[in-house]
């Protein structure tokens, strides 16, 4: 017998929803430290209201994606190899430029990366 009872499609999606709010809560790491990030990067984040436990996906994606070396190396150390290099696999935001820079700091071909299969087209204006 089950401990509760789905009677309608608003159970079903409230019991989705919470189990997938659980998945990304799980999956959040706390950082070590905040990493030194420079403003251009996070153009559209007032720097001091990020949070950077809840946002760590973004961030991570966004400094492969636009940020220096020294931006790169700082996420690894302060959120953990295996944590980034995993996130990185499995997010579809990394751009060309990211992928490729992903690609080559953890040594893994970019055909294994999921952004790699489903490409965005770029827009035609």
């Amino acid at each position: 017998m089950m401990p509760f009872s789905i009677n309608n499609t608003d159970d079903i999606m409230r019991v989705t929803y919470d189990t997938l709010k659980l998945k990304k809560y799980i999956r959040m790491k706390s950082p070590k430290y905040i990493p030194e990030i420079r403003p251009v990067v996070l153009w559209d984040v007032a720097g001091t209201n990020i949070d950077y436990t809840k946002s760590s996906d973004f961030i991570i994606c966004r400094v492969f994606n636009y940020g220096n070396f020294q931006e790169i190396a700082d996420i690894i150390i302060c959120y953990g190899k295996d944590y980034v290099k995993n996130l990185l696999l499995s997010t579809l935001n990394l751009d060309a430029f990211g992928l490729a820079v992903a690609s080559a700091v953890f040594e893994i071909p970019q055909n294994e990366f999921k952004c790699y299969e489903l490409k965005q087209y770029p827009r035609s204006y």
